[in-house]
């Protein structure tokens, strides 16, 4: 059954902008930092990470992230490249699909390309281990600010449909009705969240780059890239077009949405 569902404000409303499962690391509860690897030259990351207030639990390699993940929840998950070679994309690719916290790659790597494909397979940001104490605790704060998704737009809201799909806001699988899984990129899915929580409103690539924040979204061409194939993969799955250019302003979805 539908219910017509208001999650914006008369307009203008504010574009509504995904948010995390507790206030972690901004005076709420002991924000849980995740590393995945071996312990290696970035072990200071982990002291710097206690030292910011974060929870910190170690595993080996992303089959235990997964393991780990599916009876305890995270604000962040770091892949712990450190010095030791390149990054693992297989697992910044296993780790983003989790979707059960914002990803943050360290690794040291000189190669541009090698940091942007992490960022386009769902990490939310790269850094060096060599970077500064307050800068690296600064940004896995503001990443676990944004990392989880289990806030629904509305109390007693746990899921949003629309076309033939629907969006779990407690677990953050996207689905057909047919209950057929949808597998989505972080970025994608944040994209995502972000045109569901507000429906019926043009979102311009300015909007789009303040919400959906991370170094992977710096770049003004990102918004169009990332809609476009968000656009492809819903109509993929839909048969027609969910997402809708308005020339000159910006995107808009073009479907109802319901709480279900």
């Amino acid at each position: 059954m539908f219910v017509s569902l208001d999650l914006a404000p008369p307009p203008p409303p504010p574009v509504r902008r995904p948010g995390g499962p507790r206030a972690a690391a901004a005076g709420g509860a002991q924000a849980v930092a995740v590393f995945v690897g071996k312990p290696s030259g970035t072990a200071a990351a982990e002291r710097i990470a206690r030292d910011g207030g974060f929870e910190v639990v170690r595993v080996n390699d992303a089959a235990s992230a997964e393991d780990l993940l599916s009876h305890r929840s995270a604000d962040l998950i770091v892949l712990d490249g450190g010095l030791d070679g390149p990054i693992d994309f297989g697992a910044c690719l296993r780790l983003a699909s989790l979707r059960a916290g914002a990803v943050l790659v360290i690794t040291d790597t000189d190669d541009e390309v090698d940091r942007v494909l992490a960022l386009e397979l769902g990490a939310d940001d790269c850094v060096s281990p060599r970077c500064g104490d307050r800068e690296l605790v600064a940004r896995m704060r503001a990443l676990a600010r944004r990392g989880g998704f289990s806030n629904a737009p509305s109390p007693g809201s746990k899921g949003l449909r629309f076309s033939n799909f629907r969006l779990d806001l407690v677990t953050g699988d996207l689905r057909r009705l047919d209950g057929t899984r949808v597998s989505l990129p972080r970025s994608e899915y944040d994209l995502l969240y972000l045109f569901l929580s507000n429906p019926e409103r043009v979102l311009s690539p300015d909007d789009i780059r303040a919400a959906c924040k991370g170094d992977g979204w710096l770049d003004p061409r990102n918004a169009a890239v990332r809609v476009s194939r968000l656009r492809r993969r819903l109509r993929a799955e839909a048969g027609r077009d969910l997402i809708r250019t308005v020339h000159g302003l910006g995107y808009i979805l073009d479907t109802p949405v319901a709480r279900a």
